[in-house]
């Protein structure tokens, strides 16, 4: 016989409730501070002290790419104009699921950075440090938090490593090694790193496992989503659902009119004449 199945992950008691372990409205209400409290204790990250809400802070102002020309965000427009909010909120997230794009990219990056935490010495030099991280690319092809399309550098991860220069994290472990993995990266494959490299540094600061960063970068920019979800609801039913006539300019065959049609309408000719 199978054993019962077993969660921490929440239960509710009558007033007693309980969440990832902890009591809700005694010992959480004690410690949580901001959402992000419960977010980092529902996907395993330590306790959280004001360095650590700064990191979230920070994170959650990197992931702000809100243009509703990139596509996930436009299915999202799309959706939520066929009058359902949620539907446009949630449905277009679901493309996350790869990791060739978008937040779960970071699955892969926060993979490889701990597999580098794991292998490099802090005495190995660059060589020794490009060695295995080919290695490590000759087992997987490829690692998400580099490339950066039609512009030089990614404008988000020159912000979020400004805004964090005098944060403490910069001088920790896995702050370090993905600034090694980048510049290795570059000079051995001509490769830019992108935002997701320095967030998934964070998230394996914050205690968050690999498997479990492209999640924690989707929660983090569910916003960006929430915003056009909710503006598309009110503003673009009429004109993302049909093409405006005046948008159209046709060029093909005249429309075709059928026998039975013609014929009414040369019934109705004769008698109004």
């Amino acid at each position: 016989m199978s054993e019962r199945p077993i969660t921490r992950a929440g239960h509710i008691a009558y007033g007693r409730n309980r969440f990832c372990g902890a009591d809700v409205f005694d010992e959480l209400a004690a410690q949580v501070v901001t959402p992000g409290d419960l977010l980092a204790r529902a996907l395993g990250a330590r306790a959280l002290d004001e360095d650590d809400r700064e990191l979230l802070r920070c994170a959650a102002l990197a992931l702000t790419s809100p243009d509703p020309r990139v596509w996930p965000l436009k299915l999202t427009r799309v959706l939520a104009s066929y009058g359902n909010v949620f539907a446009g909120f949630y449905g277009a997230q679901l493309a996350s699921a790869t990791q060739k794009m978008g937040p779960n990219s970071g699955t892969g990056a926060a993979q490889a950075l701990a597999w580098l935490l794991d292998q490099i010495r802090d005495d190995d030099d660059d060589e020794a440090f490009a060695r295995k991280l080919d290695s490590y690319l000759a087992q997987v092809g490829r690692i998400g938090g580099f490339g950066v399309p039609f512009r030089d550098e990614d404008e988000r991860q020159v912000a979020l490593t400004r805004l964090l220069e005098h944060h403490p994290i910069t001088r920790r472990r896995p702050w370090q090694m993905h600034l090694r993995m980048a510049r290795v990266m570059r000079a051995a494959h001509g490769l830019q790193v992108n935002v997701v490299l320095p967030l998934v540094a964070i998230a394996l600061d914050l205690g968050i496992a690999p498997r479990r960063a492209g999640l924690w970068m989707s929660l983090t920019m569910a916003h960006t989503f929430a915003a056009h979800a909710v503006e598309a609801l009110d503003h673009d039913a009429p004109f993302l659902r049909e093409l405006p006539v005046a948008s159209i300019d046709y060029r093909g065959r005249a429309p075709r009119q059928s026998p039975a049609a013609a014929a009414a309408t040369a019934r109705g000719s004769a008698r109004a004449g």
